[in-house]
């Protein structure tokens, strides 16, 4: 099977030699190509170096999905590859991670999903947080719906899409949402395109994390969690009664509940004066705070980082915490502009190559 990596990138020059350099050791610069979304620093002259000009720069900043249409169009790459994986500027492909996601890529497959995980900086609580809870989300929620085939998260870090899906994905919708990611994988469960697999064995693909805080909510607040409830509007979500749908809807209300739940139990106390519904609030507590003990404990012994369990604490606040943003971003959905532009957070530059 013949594949291609699309990098879509937008003033990545802090990152994308790294992640170029590990997607030509994966497949060869010939079959590495960069989607420019006229960029404002030297991503286009990064991408050329490492490619041999494999770069397609967009005529002005038109957001992800549009650019990396253009793209695909430019260089006829749904002809010329079975399959194209789409890689964030800001992931590290380990050795052998595009292999076994097409070894996957088999009839009436539409989409390979990989491991991905987050990188890690030294003495930085973000990045700390986030690998712990991204690999709570690979073996909490993304395991078991691979077995129901009810997978809803495209990562732009990894995922491997058939191109005869590609061709029949409805990219002007796309282009019109902030998350294109989620109306693909919206076109491929309604349109019937074909299942969708993770793959947790493969070699994972590693991120860079926001740094700070400030970062982390430009991440998820301003973009992500918008972006999922703009979607979930834009296809009636709520209202559709298809198993993908309601697994969907099941997981999205989980999280809005974990918001509510807390303050609810606090009204009740002070309206009820004080009746056993005040022996809920610890209980409740107890009970989460016991859960991520034990996946802490099993995510320290399997990574090898013990500071899980001395963070576990500030980890459940954050937790808590994004769960109220995630149900506020839906009011802040509704105000959203059509489009998929973007801005990477803040990076740590990494080595360059000498050009």
């Amino acid at each position: 099977m013949s594949v291609a990596i699309l990098v879509p990138a937008y003033n990545e020059e802090q990152v994308l030699d790294k992640t170029l350099k590990a997607a030509v050791r994966e497949v060869g610069p010939e079959n590495v190509y960069v989607a420019d979304d006229c960029s404002k620093d030297l991503t286009a002259h990064i991408g050329r170096f490492w490619t041999g000009g494999n770069v397609y720069t967009a005529h002005e900043n038109q957001g992800k999905s549009r650019t990396l249409k253009g793209t695909i169009d430019y260089f006829n790459l749904t002809e010329s590859y079975e399959g194209i994986f789409i890689l964030d500027a800001d992931t590290w492909l380990s050795p052998g991670h595009v292999s076994a996601l097409e070894r996957e890529l088999e009839t009436g497959v539409a989409f390979v999903v990989g491991r991905i995980e987050s990188e890690q900086v030294r003495w930085n609580f973000w990045t700390a947080y986030r690998g712990f809870s991204m690999w709570m989300y690979n073996a909490v929620i993304r395991t078991p719906q691979n077995v129901l085939n009810t997978i809803n998260v495209l990562p732009g870090s990894s995922v491997l899409l058939n191109s005869e899906a590609v061709k029949r994905i409805d990219w002007q919708r796309a282009s019109r949402l902030m998350l294109d990611d989620f109306s693909m994988l919206c076109d491929v469960r309604y349109q019937n395109l074909g299942s969708v697999k993770y793959l947790h064995d493969a070699p994972p693909a590693l991120i860079a994390e926001p740094l700070t805080f400030n970062a982390y909510l430009k991440q998820t607040y301003d973009r992500w969690w918008p972006g999922i409830w703009q979607t979930m509007r834009d296809r009636k979500m709520l209202l559709k009664t298809d198993w993908f749908s309601i697994t969907n809807n099941l997981q999205i209300l989980s999280w809005v509940w974990s918001a509510i739940a807390p303050v609810l139990l606090i009204l009740a106390y002070l309206l009820l004066q004080g009746t056993t519904v005040v022996w809920l609030v610890p209980v409740m507590i107890a009970w989460q705070l016991g859960q991520m003990y034990v996946f802490a404990g099993l995510y320290a012994y399997h990574k090898r980082r013990p500071s899980a369990l001395l963070l576990l604490p500030a980890f459940a606040m954050v937790a808590y915490l994004e769960s109220v943003l995630f149900t506020l971003a839906y009011f802040k959905s509704r105000k959203l502009e059509s489009g998929g532009r973007w801005e990477s957070p803040a990076r740590i530059k990494v080595a360059t190559a000498k050009r």
